[in-house]
């Protein structure tokens, strides 16, 4: 198959699709150069995830012969955080398969591997990082199989962490540094990327059903996530000698939520606004946006490591 993060060559618009616990998702980006804004001329969610699904919706975007972008559920790859291997580019992949292959639970033959580097720390210290996406190879064919037989021109298949990099790469304060909480139904991630670089990327146990489901003890798993924010905002400023930044985005908090970790982490709190970003031929409530953002990202995409 084409490379899991492939340059996109066609940019008059994509195609994103979002597998998740939740449901599908599928979205359609129309781009314009005289538009200071892409337009979000088509998304959809649907909680049903039978055969059908996908083809039901592919039938009804506006143009689905644009390159699609899937992306992979959360429980499908592994994110690993690994030594750079000083080797030349071609020898890289062997190199990362070999330091990888203990730290997954099935065989290395049977996996699937893209790396992306991480930015250089400023101050020296260890050899440099990098992330090793990982996922089963049968895992990957599905969602080919998936989107060719929904009649999709699958063009790429990309990670939620790298989805919604692309969303905040979009905001205003991209330029010093965003910070966005994203919260799905049973988990999370926190990403903390600047000038469209994905500096970190954390995995949050808790999930909108986790806070729904707590009662009295939601302000503690609150407090929780404010503390994981906290840790992270300061590595960011401490290892990479970066800016502070004053401002958190969220999707899958509520006001009270969002006020408390305002407090707690004593910078502005407030959801990602997805009216900033583009323009919308659909409306789309909050918890219909949290859900199609990874798509919406996956259609924004422009520009990604390749493999």
């Amino acid at each position: 198959m084409r490379s899991i993060f492939a340059r996109l060559d066609d940019k008059s618009g994509q195609i994103g699709v979002f597998r998740g616990p939740e449901g599908l998702a599928v979205a359609q980006i129309r781009a314009s150069a005289a538009a200071s804004k892409p337009t979000l001329a088509y998304c959809e969610f649907e909680s049903d995830q039978d055969s059908d699904t996908l083809p039901k919706l592919a039938r009804r975007l506006p143009n689905r012969k644009l390159p699609a972008t899937t992306v992979l559920p959360s429980d499908a790859y592994h994110l690993l955080l690994v030594e750079a291997p000083q080797v030349p580019d071609d020898e890289l992949l062997g190199a990362v398969r070999w330091r990888i292959k203990d730290l997954i639970d099935y065989h290395i033959d049977d996996a699937v591997i893209d790396v992306f580097q991480m930015p250089s720390q400023s101050r020296g210290g260890p050899d440099q990082m990098m992330y090793a996406v990982v996922a089963k190879a049968s895992d990957v064919r599905s969602e080919v199989t998936a989107a060719e037989a929904a009649g999709l021109n699958l063009d790429a298949i990309e990670i939620i962490e790298l989805s919604l990099r692309n969303i905040a790469a979009r905001l205003e304060e991209d330029a010093r540094g965003v910070a966005f909480l994203y919260l799905a139904e049973s988990s999370g991630v926190l990403l903390l990327v600047r000038q469209g670089v994905l500096y970190l990327t954390r995995h949050i146990e808790t999930g909108v059903d986790v806070l729904r489901q707590a009662d009295g003890l939601r302000s503690e798993l609150v407090a929780g996530l404010a503390l994981e924010t906290r840790r992270s905002l300061d590595y960011f400023e401490s290892h990479y000698e970066q800016q502070a930044i004053p401002v958190l985005h969220t999707a899958g908090l509520d006001p009270t939520d969002q006020d408390q970790m305002a407090r707690e982490l004593g910078i502005s709190v407030r959801n990602v606004d997805l009216a900033a970003l583009v323009e919308s031929a659909t409306d789309l409530d909050e918890h219909a946006q949290r859900r199609c953002l990874p798509a919406i990202g996956a259609a924004l995409r422009q520009d990604t490591v390749k493999l």
